[in-house]
Parts: C-alpha cells; structure tokens; sequence
C-alpha cells in the first residue's frame, strides 16, 4: 500500500524536521474541563449582559410611572436605529473589502493546481475580519451619539428666514448642517480605517509588514482612495456652510471678506478637485500605476496649503488695511444675525427717561409700590437668618433665597421664598442607617417666605409662610417636599410608602408621622424589587420587610437630573424656584434650546460649551410631592423645540395649558439674561460704522461694597417696580449699563414678566452729554461719608460684624434711587444677620437711617432732622477716645449675653440686655456727636461680601 501525501500548501508554516514539537503529544483534556469552562463562560455572559437588561427595564419602568415611557422608547429607537445602522454598513463595507484583499492577496496560482482554500477561513482572515469587527464596533459606539442630530434631521421645519450669502433657510445650520456633518465625518473616519486595514492586509508577510503592491492591489486601494476623496469633496462642499458661524476675522463673527471672497471659492473649487481626483483614482483601477495615487494625495495637500495661503494673503493685503469699508456689510450682518439668535431684535429703546432729576415727594408718592418693595433682604444674610429662624431642627436647610411675586392681604408685593428641605447629613451619625435614610426620613416639609423690605422687632424679617406646620397668609395645604433641589450623595431615591412610619414634621415635643400617598413613583412588588436591588446595589431593598407591594421607589429626586435625564437634548437653569399656588408646592425649571451653528452669530461660553444661540423655549413645572414633571412650550417659533416636539409629541405641552396660577408666576429666567447682557453690551449698537470703531461699548457695572474691598461686578436683578411711562408696577430682572472704562450710568435694560408683556425688553438711554453716577460711584460715596465711616470704624468689635448688602439701582420718577441694606450679625456660627440701617443715595445726597421710611424722608426733604451725612466730623479728644473705647466694650458685653438669653428662649433677659445696649449707644451718640444711633446694637466695622443675586 502506498503512502500518501498531503498536497502542498504554501501557507501551512507546519514544524520542521529540527522542532522538538514533532515528538510532543498533547495530553486529552477530559470532558468536565470543557463543561466548566463552558459553566464559567456562560456565566460571565450572564453577568455581562444582565446590566443592560436591568437598566432597561428599570428606566423603562420609571419613565412609564411618569407617564413618559414612549419618551425613553423613541430615543432608544434613535440610539439603535443610527448605531446598529452604522455597526452594520461599517462592517459589511470593511468585510468585503477584506474578503477581496485576501482573495487578490492569494492569487490564482494555488487555484490553478487544484488548491481551493477559504481565505476567509485563514489566520489572516480571521484577524482582519476581528480588526474589522472593532473598527466598526468603535465607529457605531460614536454614532449612536448623535441621535440628537438625527431626531432635528427627521424633523427639520423652515423659519421663513435664509442666509444673505448662500440662500439657505436658517433651519439648515440649527437642524440639517449638524447631522450632515456629523455623517461626514463618520465616513471620513470609515474610509480612513479601511485604507489601513486593507493597506494592512497587502503589508502582512507572516511576521512583518512590507507594502509592495500588485495591480491587482494598486487598483483595490486606488479604489478606496477615490472613495476617500469623494468623502473629502462632501466635507469641503459642507465647509462653506460651516462659513457662515466660522471666527476667522477678529473683526468679524461670521463669514467676512476674506472667507466670501477667498474661502468660500476655493471651498468650491476643493469640492470640484475632489470629485475629479476621485475619477482619476477610478480609473487607475485598470491603469494600475503607483504614481496616480500618489500625485493625487499630493494635489490634495496642495490645495488645502492654498486654502490657508490664499485667504491669509488676501486679508493681509485687502481685508486688513481696509477694513473700515471693506467689513461693514458683513458687520451689518452680524449685528441683525447675532440679536437674532439672542432674542434681542425687538428690544425696545427709550430715551425719554434721562435720571438726572432730582427725586422728589411726589415722585416717591407716585411710585409708592416701588419704594414698598425695595429689597432690603440680600440672598446671603437673608438665608442665614431663614437658617437661624425657620429651620426649627437641625436637619432642615434652605438651599437657595428666590424672587417671586405674590398678592398677600389684597396687595401685589415681591417676596423672598425658599423651600424647607431635608438634609440626611445632619442627622447625628448613629441615626444615619438604611431605614432612617430610605424610609423614615424620606421628605422636606413647607417653605419660609417674606416681603423683600419688611423688618420687624430687632431688624428681622416679618413672615408671611412660617413655622411648621407652614403658617401665614398664604395656605400651604400639601407642605412635604419629596423632589428638590437638594442632592446628598447616595440620596437620589427614597422608598414610600412602608410599614415604617414616614416622619413628617415636629410639633412641640411630639413627632408628627405620615404616608406617601403619591401615584408616579415604581411599584416595588413581584421582581421589580430585585431588579432594582441590582440597579442600586442596594441589598437591603431586596431583603428588607419593611417594604411592601404598596411601596414606590422615589427616583431622581433631584429635580434638575430629573430633568436632565428625560431631555437631555435641553441645557437646564442653575436657580429653579419654588411656588405656592393652590396650596401645593411646585418647582419651575426654565430649560433652554441652544446650537452653535447660527450664521452670523457671535459665540458665547454657557455652561462650559460655545454657543451662539439661545432660546428658553420650555419651562418645566414639577409637582414636589408628585413630582411628575410637565414640559410648557413658551416659544413655539424656535425650530429647535419644533423639532423635539415633533419627535416626543407626548412630552410637550402647550404654554395655553398651563394653568393660569402657575402662569403668574413665570419669569424672565437669570442665565438666560446673563447671556443677553454680555451680547446687548456691545450689540445694541446698530450702525456698523460705530459698532466698526467700538466707540460705544457698554460695560456691567462693578460696586465696591466697602472701604478696601475689590469692586465686583453688579449682579442683574428681580425688582417690583413701575416701568417709566407704565401704569402700574410689575415683575422686571434689570440690569444698568456703564460706558467701557468708566463708572457713569450710561443705560439700563429691564426684561419683562408679567402677563402679556412676558419676554419683552426694554433699554432706556441716557443722555451722553450729561453724568448719571454709577454703581461704583455711588459706592465710592457711601465709604467716603464720615458719618457712615465713622461708624463703622468707631463701632469696630471681634464679637460682631457688618455686612453691607448689594448696592442696586432702580428708576423712580426721573431719577435713580440707590439703595443698599446693612446688616449687623454676631461672629459666632449661630449669628442671626439683622437689618440695622438703610443707605439712600439719589444724585446729590447720601443718607443713612434706621429704617427705609426714614431714609426716604431724608432724601426727599421732609424728615425734620437734618441728613447726617451734612454733619462735620466731632472732635476726639484721648480722654473721650478712652470713654468710647470702655462704652463700646459693655455694650459688646451686653449683646452677647443679649444673644445668650435669645438662644436660651429667656426673652425678659434678653430685653434688658438689649435696653442697656440702647443707653450705652445713647452715651456714645453724645461723645461723638451723632444725629443718628443705632439700633438695638453696635455696628463693627464692616466686612461685606456681596451676595449673589438674581
């Protein structure tokens, strides 16, 4: 019998006659090892892939309890439609590909001899075929991102607008240019890593890489080169849009001179170059010469060096030396492009107020409801006293002060809000377990509230909402607060309701406890409780008895994640706020559309991204003991919220539902206006010749609160007050303008929110040939009044402090009334901040009282007691320094212990001890020869810091 012999296979790299592995023989491997390995395999594959599966069906089952489940389908349906679309057109592109490298790279030499091997099959094969599962993996993983992009392409509307140099509808940069973009990318990525892969595939020699390529070879990647260069033709096709929103003039935001005259041409002649350098490469697929690719990367690269030499010759030579004339038109442009994009196109100029009258009684009597509801309470000393006053236990906080407006007793009037909530952190640290976390202490409870200018006994707020339970003149009938603004780490849900009781509140020396009896939380019955447990990590929920089938899982209680979670297609407000209508508590989170892509549009930084254009086209109101959020469309015109709306037509409202008692209470949001500020500062001029020159650049004021203090910027701000030439007051945000370099008023802009006035701006201009005092100067004379100084200084102590609040500004009559607030507080932690004084100013007096009414009649000239700040400066002799320094001593000693007896609840104590303070500061007003004393305490020196305000 013959011996026979395997056919020769120049592939196979078998073991020589010399390799020690022709003797060695493999031991069997018996079969349990293999159903192990296949147990642990099957294991992992479970761990694997049951994370996902948990986290889809618990998000799915949180966003149906919030009524939203189709929300979370359709952007899952986006997410996979692009990145399974994509993993599949990738690897299908890269696999036949390979397959015809590995089919050219074994030639058909073996194939004429009778050797059929599957390439595919092969080592080589094996490996590109993983190379090519990866790359395509790697490239679905980045397009699944864009589902936003995705959702504004499918979904595109025109706005009736179009660009000045290429025609389009601005619907193309805010919602087609993106996604556009963002496929050619991707293809430029694909084509990319398919030359390396095939270049790769040709180079493989077993155990190195050497490109020498056949032509078969030659003409497989000129093929895929041309490929690459159609693509590079799409991108510079889509370059002359992305023109239109570019930076690259320092004059000009937007498409200048030199990017309509030279960039844009050459953008279309590189469109035109590729597609001709793409049919050269085609065609070199029978030519199958090496020079053609590589003439052709070389007339690419030369293109694009012109394409940077080019442009930069021109504006050297013509756009820069000329540009006073040459860049007007596209200034025109960007100046009505760039208030487009802002919001900014009607605001509303005035000049006939001009604020340098002087202020008089009728003035203050016509505009009454302004002066009652100047704020005298700034954010921070005002939450130190709410802290001190209104948290009852040690485990409430006040998270933030908001600015609302309310009717209370018949009487439309500003208030200071903020929500009681609860903080597990200062619980003591053997109450910080599981049942007390997840349980028991499961909500905040009520809001303190107060007029922004009313002070009572020793310069304390005067409630309106106080105590618990919630007491005042506004009814809170569902106080507990389960969603806020609070996030503790690890306190993002809680479980409600159980077999523990829920504490609610303390009254007296009882706890008062309650039930969750809210209907947009998670079952947790059936598997649901283990699908969680493994969601959260949290093996207590799974083993726990105090949870039942009636329990719901409170998740994201943050109401800006929550938010954030379900549109993240949406940038959110920093300062969401508190409202009291019907008796219920609800939190409104202003949320904005922004792009980055309008033409014309200068680029701002909000929120750490670029952006030229903004909208705060949807309000969230969230019910904060439900907490089942509720999406309002206020503008229906921006085509970005059209375009969301149409792809979650569930999540939208219109602004007509909402309910008219939550509608009084909407405002003109705080980031929002920051923004408009920074572009209406440079933007309200118009004439391109005078925005060319910069001439009249506006600045945001800066305020020096106190002697030696940096000067900081002013703070725009919530004001109730009667707009010049309005008949009656409403709920304005303003903020006063000064010219660049300088401190003098130069205008003010104020942006509406009541009614059907909501939205609208108006800008009063001041005369420029008159000086209107600024904030800073205005300051500069508060620390340089004797009288104010003196006091300060003469009433210096380590047991307390001054705080001076913000200096605002607000028109009355036709003039401006400056005022800032000073507050008096102990150095101990436990200090309460209270209102001792009031500092007036107008435009040619500084006046410093006890309370605002007395200010004011000082200002105006019916006080009967002369203004202090006429008053020279007394005489201190060293013996009557010495009696001061002796007088001040007691009286600190008193105030403390006036303090002590507070804190104790002894108030005949503290009576008497806040009486010999009063006789003491007697003494002392007689030494010094004050008109003026203060009240209740001595007022150290100052030691401001500004509070941040809207």
């Amino acid at each position: 019998m013959s011996r026979r012999y395997r056919p020769f296979d120049p592939f196979d790299r078998g073991p020589g006659p010399f390799d020690a592995r022709r003797d060695f023989r493999m031991p069997q491997v018996p079969r349990r090892f293999w159903g192990g390995v296949a147990l642990f395999a099957l294991a992992v594959l479970v761990f694997v892939l049951a994370s996902p599966i948990v986290a889809f069906i618990t998000e799915l089952q949180w966003y149906d309890a919030l009524g939203l489940r189709d929300v979370y389908t359709t952007r899952l349906l986006l997410q996979w439609s692009i990145g399974l679309g994509s993993l599949l057109v990738a690897f299908a592109y890269l696999a036949v590909n390979v397959g015809i490298a590995l089919r050219i790279r074994a030639g058909p030499g073996l194939r004429a001899v009778g050797i059929r091997r599957s390439v595919l099959r092969s080592t080589t094969g094996w490996i590109s075929l993983g190379a090519a599962a990866v790359i395509a993996i790697l490239l679905a993983a980045g397009a699944s991102s864009q589902w936003q992009s995705l959702a504004l392409f499918l979904h595109s509307t025109p706005t009736g607008t179009t660009d000045p140099v290429l025609g389009q509808d601005i619907s193309f940069y805010l919602l087609t240019l993106p996604f556009l973009r963002a496929a050619t990318n991707w293809s430029l990525g694909l084509d990319f890593m398919s030359i390396l892969l095939i270049g790769a595939v040709y180079s493989w020699r077993g155990d190195s890489f050497d490109f020498r390529p056949t032509p078969s070879s030659l003409a497989h990647v000129s093929v895929l080169i041309a490929v690459f260069a159609v693509t590079l033709s799409v991108s510079a096709w889509l370059g002359r849009y992305d023109l239109l929103f570019a930076h690259n003039s320092s004059v000009v935001w937007g498409a200048a001179y030199t990017d309509v005259n030279a960039r844009l041409p050459l953008y279309t002649f590189q469109a035109g170059v590729g597609i001709v350098l793409a049919a050269a490469l085609l065609t070199n697929a029978w030519l199958r010469r090496l020079w053609i690719p590589v003439a052709a990367a070389g007339v690419w690269i030369g293109i694009s060096i012109v394409g940077q030499a080019y442009p930069a010759a021109v504006q050297g030579v013509s756009a820069t030396p000329n540009a006073g004339t040459y860049e007007l038109p596209y200034i025109a442009r960007e100046i009505d492009y760039t208030r487009r994009a802002y919001g900014l196109s009607d605001v509303k100029g005035n000049t006939s107020f001009t604020g340098d009258q002087p202020l008089t009684p009728q003035d203050v009597q016509n505009d009454q409801v302004t002066v009652n509801n100047l704020r005298l309470w700034d954010y921070g000393p005002l939450k130190d006293t709410y802290q001190q006053q209104q948290a009852i236990r040690t485990y409430y906080t006040f998270n933030d002060i908001d600015l609302d407006r309310y009717t209370v007793n018949g009487q439309y009037q500003q208030l200071e809000i903020s929500a009681r909530e609860f903080d597990f952190s200062r619980l003591p640290a053997s109450a910080q377990n599981w049942v007390n976390e997840r349980l028991n202490y499961t909500h905040g409870y009520g809001v303190a509230a107060s007029p922004v200018n009313a002070v009572v006994g020793e310069g304390l707020p005067d409630y309106v909402v106080h105590d618990l339970p919630p007491a005042g003149s506004i009814p809170v009938t569902q106080p507990a607060i389960y969603f806020g603004e609070l996030s503790p780490s690890g306190l993002d849900y809680v479980l409600a309701p159980s077999s523990s009781r829920e504490f609610d509140y303390a009254q007296g020396s009882q706890d008062v406890f309650t039930s969750y009896t809210g209907k947009h939380g998670v079952p947790m019955n059936g598997v649901n409780r283990a699908l969680w447990s493994l969601k959260l990590s949290d093996f207590s929920l799974l083993v726990s008895g105090q949870v039942t089938d009636k329990t719901l899982m409170l998740y994201g209680r943050n109401i800006r994640d929550r938010v954030q979670e379900l549109a993240p297609f949406l940038s959110i407000d920093s300062d969401p706020y508190i409202v009291i209508v019907g008796g219920r508590q609800y939190w409104i989170v202003d949320a904005y559309t922004t792009a980055s892509t309008y033409p014309y549009s200068q680029a701002q930084v909000f929120q750490s991204n670029d952006i030229n254009y903004m909208r705060n086209s949807v309000k969230v109101v969230i019910d904060a003991y439900e907490g089942n959020p509720i999406f309002y469309v206020v503008d229906p015109k921006d085509p970005l919220i059209k375009a969301y709306r149409a792809t979650f037509p569930s999540m939208f409202q219109s602004m007509d539902a909402m309910p008219q008692g939550i509608r009084d209470h909407i405002r003109v949001p705080l980031d929002l206006f920051d923004v408009q500020v920074q572009i209406y500062a440079t933007y309200h001029m118009t004439d391109p010749k005078v925005f060319f020159s910069r001439e009249d650049v506006w600045d945001v004021p800066t305020a020096q609160t106190s002697p030696g203090s940096q000067p900081l910027p002013v703070q725009p701000y919530y004001v109730l007050f009667r707009l010049p030439g309005e008949p009656s007051p409403e709920f304005l945000l303003i903020m006063p303008f000064t010219p660049h370099g300088k401190t003098n008023l130069v205008s003010w802009l104020a942006a509406r929110s009541d009614g059907s006035n909501y939205g609208q701006y108006v800008s009063y201009v001041l005369p420029k040939d008159r000086v209107i005092f600024g904030p800073q100067q205005v300051a500069s004379r508060i620390n340089q009044d004797p009288t104010i100084s003196r006091d300060f200084t003469l009433l210096h102590s380590t047991g307390s402090q001054v705080q001076q609040g913000n200096l605002l500004v607000v028109p009355i009559g036709n003039s401006f009334l400056y005022f800032e607030p000073v507050y008096l507080r102990a150095t101990t932690a436990t200090g309460i901040p209270e209102l001792k004084k009031v500092i007036l100013a107008d435009q040619t007096n500084v006046v410093y009282a006890n309370t605002l009414q007395e200010a004011i009649q000082q200002l105006v000239g019916t006080s009967t007691a002369p203004p202090p700040t006429n008053q020279p400066p007394p005489i201190v002799t060293p013996a009557v320094l010495t009696q001061i320094t002796d007088l001040v001593t007691q009286a600190n000693q008193h105030y403390k212990a006036a303090y002590d007896a507070l804190k104790r609840g002894d108030f005949a104590t503290y009576a008497n001890e806040m009486a010999a303070v009063g006789d003491i500061l007697q003494k002392l007003q007689a030494l010094t020869g004050t008109t003026s004393t203060p009240t209740g305490s001595p007022s150290p020196s100052a030691s401001p810091r500004p509070s941040a305000s809207p």
